[in-house]
């Protein structure tokens, strides 16, 4: 099997552990040397996952090079595609066969198109979860992190360090007891997590422990 490698950043997470260019090579190289594909080609690009995709030329290149070539357009994470489910379902449509390390050899088109959805919906769950702590903590008249002044965060340096870390458990509550009500172990909790694109609050990917740290906070 033959395929062309396709990483993503963001301007932003050039330097986020778990998210760079050479942990995407790394995933995607791995992958290929234990299911036997050949990778004949490689792209990269900085752009956001916002917008249209078409707008992102490195991605429209790989594309016709797949399309040339007749093989596998291969990524680390779905959302190195896009973070938008009508994206990815637009893409889906491209004539261009995908395969993503997290899902596996096994994961068909219409697997990937209801992972995008699932992600996108927590992803604005999330999101909501956000705004609520931070309308909390402003009601509380708390600092709010990059808001706050200098001279409040060189003051409060610790305290804002915890008040941060808890309301990232917040948002994450909901969500990750919801799993643990499910039965879920702290490694499958970590699986799911990183399937579906929601980072640490570092950038990296979870790990067990790093659940277990998360549900010690919450």
């Amino acid at each position: 099997m033959q395929a062309i490698s396709y990483k993503r950043v963001s301007s932003k997470e050039q330097g986020s552990s778990g998210l760079g260019l050479e942990s995407q090579k790394a995933d995607i190289d791995g992958f290929c040397q234990t299911n036997n594909i050949e990778l004949i080609a490689h792209y990269q690009e900085v752009a956001s996952a916002k917008g249209d995709y078409a707008n992102r030329t490195i991605l429209m290149q790989a594309l016709a090079h797949c399309k040339k070539e007749r093989c596998s357009l291969i990524v680390s994470k779905l959302d190195r595609l896009s973070r938008d489910v009508e994206s990815i379902a637009s893409l889906m449509n491209s004539k261009v066969q995908f395969v993503v390390v997290q899902l596996g050899l096994d994961a068909d088109n219409f697997q990937l198109h209801l992972f995008a959805s699932l992600a996108q919906k927590e992803r604005e769950w999330i999101s909501q979860r956000t705004k609520a702590a931070l309308k909390a903590k402003k009601e509380r008249n708390e600092p709010l992190g990059n808001l706050a002044s200098l001279h409040i965060a060189q003051k409060n340096g610790v305290k804002t360090v915890i008040a941060n870390a808890d309301a990232f458990a917040a948002k994450l509550s909901h969500l990750v007891l919801n799993y643990r009500g499910q039965g879920m172990s702290l490694a499958k909790i970590a699986e799911h997590l990183n399937l579906i694109g929601v980072a640490t609050p570092r950038g990296g990917n979870w790990h067990a422990q790093s659940v277990k740290n998360l549900l010690d906070r919450i």
